[in-house]
């Protein structure tokens, strides 16, 4: 299943793991993001870290993965994620193509 948001939050819950909290988009025919007015959100976590160059507040990412839970957020229950594949979509609308927010493409965690 793929979860796509914005991450608001990113954090170490357990040795070797990063979690991050998601505000849920969906994508239109054209593939634009859509951000519902509920403001849904979810929670995504793997084993490894990820570059904090790459993935960061505000970050755009699909996650690949499971159902693997569920928590509380912001006093409502959301879905846990355990995290098969990330993507970070590029934060450019124009400069380098060879800085870290202009990156688009898949991510491997680096192991503790």
């Amino acid at each position: 299943m793929k979860w796509t948001g914005g991450i608001n939050v990113i954090d170490t819950r357990e040795p070797g793991r990063q979690c991050f909290t998601l505000l849920h988009a969906t994508s239109d025919a054209q593939g634009v993001l859509q951000w519902p007015r509920d403001e849904q959100q979810f929670v995504a976590c793997g084993a490894g870290y990820y570059d904090s160059k790459l993935v960061a507040q505000f970050t755009l990412a699909s996650f690949e993965g499971r159902v693997a839970g569920q928590q509380t957020v912001l006093n409502k229950p959301v879905p846990v994620i355990e995290i098969e594949a990330l993507y970070r979509f590029s934060d450019c609308t124009q400069g380098s193509e060879n800085s870290p927010e202009c990156y688009s493409g898949y991510l491997q965690p680096q192991k503790p």
